[in-house]
């Protein structure tokens, strides 16, 4: 028998859009820009438009929630659980109140996202989400939803990346099956994630979202909606059932990034970057060595990865990141 949930009626109502910026003072440096949705109408549609109340089951992780507007509406919207992870010192108090007032519906950790802090959260000795189990991977996880608001900056990119990898890995919170994600992010990042071939903003970053997930942007609120006024969509992740790739991600990344920091040379010229004697790999690709590297397709950079990691003379260390990218996952 099916036991009706109680649903939240109410939840303290965040300040006024012209109190924000004395409420929420936040760095506009360089490299830090933090930018929260600040409208309560686009929070309330940002939340019809990710399902949420078809999917009274659905429990939500949500990183960088600045000081808990989307927060809010999810949780006025019917999700099961929510989990903000926010580490700015002046959204404690926001989240500490939502939390509060929510009948255990919000639980609130000044963790910082960037610190990987999933496999904490989702330890079934913590029993922050009852009830919740792992999915078969043939299907998006029914029941488990990441959501959050991407930096505007180099970690907010990198935050991403870490993501879209621990995907393909099956790593993080996708140990939990395949997660969807909804990610506000800037407009300059959604052009680096979707750049077509020959576009000035194609590179490492756009190629390894095309080999782990489907990407769709859903919402285009306009920059009013958020603090800071920052042009944000809302973007759809869906990771692929199977990755867009024939090699490992620790060597297609390798040989995107050593190709990539040349990308308007052709690959005839910067295959060498590969490392000493990798000209050889060129008689053995299907399609034309003179190719610049920006106009590169994933299917022909698949090729050269995959011709790569068979080359018997090829670098058995990649480089330290990709020691330290496999540390971090094992935490």
């Amino acid at each position: 028998m099916t036991v009706a949930r109680h649903i939240l009626k109410s939840l303290p109502k965040l300040p006024v859009p012209e109190l924000w910026p004395t409420t929420f003072k936040v760095s506009k440096a360089r490299g830090q820009l933090r930018v929260s949705v600040m409208s309560e109408d686009t929070a309330d549609l940002a939340a019809k438009t990710m399902g949420i109340q078809s999917h009274p089951n659905r429990s939500i992780i949500e990183i960088y929630p600045g000081p808990g507007q989307l927060t809010r509406s999810m949780a006025l919207a019917g999700a099961k659980k929510i989990v903000t992870v926010e580490n700015g010192e002046t959204y404690q108090k926001s989240l500490q109140l939502l939390e509060e007032n929510s009948e255990g519906r919000i639980q609130h950790f000044p963790l910082n996202p960037y610190m990987d802090p999933f496999d904490e959260l989702l330890d079934p000795k913590k029993n922050l989400f009852p009830g919740l189990e792992q999915q078969p991977w043939d299907k998006v996880h029914s029941d488990l939803m990441l959501v959050g608001s991407v930096p505007n900056s180099s970690l907010g990119e990198k935050v991403l990346l870490d993501l879209l990898m621990a995907s393909v890995e099956r790593m993080s919170i996708f140990k939990m099956g395949r997660v969807e994600m909804y990610l506000f992010c800037s407009k300059e990042a959604i052009k680096r994630l979707v750049a077509a071939p020959g576009t000035p903003t194609r590179g490492r970053t756009t190629l390894l979202a095309e080999a782990a997930a489907e990407i769709s942007s859903v919402m285009r609120p306009g920059p009013t909606s958020f603090h800071l006024p920052y042009d944000y969509e809302l973007v759809r992740f869906v990771p692929h059932e199977k990755p867009k790739m024939e090699t490992s991600i620790e060597v297609l990344d390798f040989c995107l990034r050593s190709l990539f920091t040349n990308k308007s040379h052709a690959l005839s010229k910067v295959i060498k970057l590969l490392g000493p004697g990798a000209d050889i790999l060129l008689g053995r690709l299907s399609f034309d060595q003179d190719v610049k590297i920006k106009h590169m397709t994933l299917d022909q950079l698949n090729e050269v990865a995959l011709k790569f990691e068979q080359w018997p003379l090829r670098p058995t260390v990649l480089y330290d990141d990709m020691i330290m990218h496999e540390n971090k996952r094992k935490r």
